[in-house]
């Protein structure tokens, strides 16, 4: 079949089986280990204070874009063993301090410690992705590494709960410190290369690739994306919850995620003159329409709001597909992991003020009001976007290399 042609072209790939399995090991770790912190330590100390935690763990994301700074000057691969050394010491100090019942204030120091030294594996493997392939096999890499990263946020939190509850409270962060080992030594025995560094004398500017107003374009609407995909995973809860149904809530997420793992692998198959069309302007906005599809379906059936939901998650993995190949694509030369760290790290605050707005409007207006609020989200993301490739490619627009770095 030639829709499945470009996937059986990567796994011919040199060294695409090992490069396959750390991505896997990636993928599971972030959907394990939010949850095994969580239930871990709400095992001593009850779920108040386990809450803080993550937050205190989450919060070490902030440090992100300089360990990408930090990883294009000395190499994609060098500095993740002693990341991973550190990592593990820090879990050890966690679980240990927590069996002994010791200082809640240790655990918020480790736990950001942790969150702080986790190997950036994610970013790693979309730098091995396009270091691997062009052309049509790169949309049908990023496409298998989206949908990868959908199974590993429905997996991962089925796993992790599994182990707490069934082995031992301490068995989800063993799992997820092994798949973090895993995905480094195979990274790192793999050799991925590093881009030749600039000369000593043309250090960049302190802002690095914000310094470029199309990546900030960019930024924004992701920004704007995930605010929306914030707020519509609130809504659905928030319908179920309505509807005094709450498994409906697991049932339209599911939908949504089985839409999006479809759509994202239907677009890795597709003809290089097909795929190219899916660019992120044009996958935001079939996603906003979507979203309102959705925010139709809400007052109706609930047999129509689950088919509106999988046919809205179509567009969705497309769309996270466009947004890495497009910072990818605008990448400036010598700062790739910064650029893809900068962008993880503004669709995690996309995230964060979805869910603090996306609570706000379900409980005063519905999830319905909810769902427009994320197509108001999508259409401004769209727009950004829009934007963003229309103007001058980045690389003319890079600062002189003679301006000093302060930073």
């Amino acid at each position: 079949m030639k829709f499945l042609s470009p996937y059986r072209e990567l796994f011919s790939l040199p060294k695409f089986g090992s490069s396959l399995l750390a991505a896997v090991a990636g993928k599971l770790r972030p959907g394990i280990s939010s949850l095994a912190l969580l239930l871990g330590v709400a095992h001593y100390r009850g779920l108040s204070q386990a809450a803080v935690v993550v937050s205190v763990s989450a919060l070490a994301g902030a440090t992100l874009p300089l360990r990408g700074r930090l990883m294009d000057r000395q190499g994609y691969t060098r500095g993740m063993g002693l990341w991973l050394v550190v990592y593990l010491c820090a879990l050890t100090v966690l679980v240990l301090n927590e069996h002994a019942h010791g200082p809640f204030a240790t655990t918020l120091v480790v736990a950001f410690v942790a969150g702080v030294s986790a190997p950036p594996v994610l970013i790693v493997t979309r730098l091995m992705w396009r270091d691997m392939t062009t052309g049509r096999l790169r949309t049908t890499i990023l496409s298998l590494d989206t949908m990868l990263a959908d199974v590993g946020f429905i997996v991962g939190p089925t796993i992790a709960a599994f182990l707490v509850v069934a082995v031992a409270p301490w068995a989800g962060l063993a799992a997820s410190a092994l798949l973090c080992t895993i995905a480094v030594l195979l990274l790192r025995s793999r050799g991925l290369p590093h881009e030749p560094k600039p000369p000593q004398s043309a250090e960049r500017h302190w802002l690095g690739p914000l310094r470029n107003r199309v990546l900030r374009r960019t930024m924004a609407a992701a920004t704007s994306f995930f605010l929306a995909v914030r707020a519509i995973e609130l809504a659905f809860p928030a319908w179920a919850q309505q509807h005094s149904s709450p498994l409906m809530s697991g049932v339209l997420l599911s939908c949504m995620s089985v839409g999006s793992v479809t759509g994202g692998l239907i677009l890795g198959g597709l003809p290089a003159r097909w795929s190219a069309k899916a660019t992120l302007p044009v996958t935001l906005a079939v996603l906003c329409l979507g979203t309102l599809l959705v925010a139709a379906a809400s007052f109706t059936w609930t047999a129509l709001l689950v088919v509106a939901a999988a046919l809205m998650g179509i567009a969705l993995g497309p769309s996270f597909v466009a947004l890495w190949a497009t910072v990818g694509e605008l990448s400036p030369a010598n700062m790739s992991a910064e650029t893809l760290s900068w962008v993880s790290s503004f669709m995690s605050l996309g995230g964060s003020v979805g869910a603090a707005v996306g609570s706000v409007v379900a409980q005063a207006l519905g999830p319905g009001a909810l769902l427009v609020l994320a197509a108001v989200s999508l259409a401004i993301g769209t727009s950004l976007a829009h934007l963003a490739i229309k103007a001058k490619p980045v690389t003319s627009e890079q600062p002189p290399e003679s301006i000093p770095m302060s930073a």
